[in-house]
């Protein structure tokens, strides 16, 4: 019985590991997974035309004639492409699509991870100092579910073996993703 689960739960393993990639192959092979947030912000003009994958939260949705801007809180993606932590941030960006997004959906908050063409940047205020954004032209994205975005339900397997007193015994082995 217990070998009869182990070998179930080697071949789930593998699969319950795999990730699906929120912006497609085509378009990662054009991205320079070199370019970090902090790096497009300390080389913004020797960066434009590059492409470039990041992520955060949104902060604002701005519907324009033709385009809808997207002002972004920058989060670290982790290796799925899924901003990290709310709370660790290098800054803002602005990312500009095609067409009309509707700003109930865009919502503030909301998790958003994004390809784009890296456009130059713009200078908006802050409060009281002007602050410059990088700016990019989305190629992909993916607008992250609130259940996405606040962790994926963990699975569990568990085996147990008999340890202990009297004649059965306790002990587990347990894999969790």
């Amino acid at each position: 019985m217990v070998v009869r689960v182990v070998i179930i739960a080697c071949f789930f393993i593998p699969i319950a590991a795999c990730a699906v990639p929120v912006i497609t192959p085509g378009t990662m092979e054009t991205v320079d997974r070199t370019i970090t947030f902090s790096t497009l912000q300390q080389n913004l003009d020797a960066m434009v035309d590059s492409t470039v994958m990041l992520g955060g939260r949104i902060i604002e949705t701005t519907p324009k004639e033709e385009e809808t801007w997207i002002e972004v809180l920058e989060n670290p993606l982790d290796r799925n492409g899924k901003p990290m932590s709310a709370d660790l941030s290098s800054g803002r960006f602005l990312v500009r699509f095609q067409g009309f997004l509707e700003p109930t959906i865009y919502e503030k908050g909301r998790a958003l991870t994004v390809a784009g063409r890296v456009d130059g940047k713009v200078i908006r205020p802050i409060g009281e100092i002007n602050y410059t954004y990088p700016l990019l032209t989305a190629i992909e994205h993916h607008l992250w579910d609130i259940d996405e975005a606040a962790g994926s339900p963990r699975f569990g397997i568990g085996i147990g073996i008999g340890l202990g007193g009297g004649t059965r015994g306790g002990g587990a082995v347990g894999v969790e993703f």
